[in-house]
């Protein structure tokens, strides 16, 4: 229940849990939890293990080790707002995306931010590049042909494995035209 809670006041105020921004790919900058605490090297090391994974299973369409990177109750959001729940879902929609509208794209990306939220929470923002994609969300920037975006993902460390238990997808809108 402790880390429950904390989970709870840290979600609420990780906005402002750095009292800055911490330059891209900057984990030893990046934000602190409510105790001033900074990410350790255990949590840094989780943080970005976690990113690997997760590209090198997007940029080999693997369904199955992509879903490695969520716990059986993980929940994603993806930019349109569907929600997907539980592993098996996430790795099905996007074993779906890379069949069709993102079949043989790729992406890469940077932790931008970690915030330890409690000894088995972390909130890891991620800013990410796709490329080679057929159809992008509804209003995404596609400048350059790149699609950015910022996903935020919460892990949880379960016996003494890190991995993604609710994540939120956002494509970086285009600007607005100039009048």
């Amino acid at each position: 229940m402790q880390d429950l809670s904390a989970l709870i006041v840290g979600l609420s105020l990780s906005a402002c849990a750095s009292g800055g921004s911490a330059a891209h790919g900057d984990c030893t900058a990046a934000a602190h939890d409510n105790s001033g605490r900074a990410p350790n090297d255990e949590e840094r090391a989780a943080a970005e293990a976690m990113l690997t994974h997760w590209v090198d299973s997007w940029n080999r369409a693997d369904g199955a080790a992509y879903g490695e990177n969520y716990w059986p109750d993980a929940e994603l959001v993806d930019p349109t707002g569907t929600i997907s729940a539980g592993r098996a879902a996430i790795a099905q929609s996007h074993v779906a995306l890379w069949s069709s509208i993102f079949k043989g794209s790729v992406v890469k990306g940077v932790v931008r931010r970690i915030v330890p939220l409690s000894k088995n929470f972390l909130l890891v923002d991620l800013d990410m590049e796709l490329r080679r994609f057929a159809v992008a969300p509804p209003g995404a920037d596609t400048a350059g042909g790149a699609m950015k975006a910022r996903l935020k993902h919460l892990l949880e460390k379960r016996d003494g494995a890190w991995r993604i238990i609710a994540a939120q997808n956002t494509a970086v809108a285009a600007p607005p035209p100039k009048k």
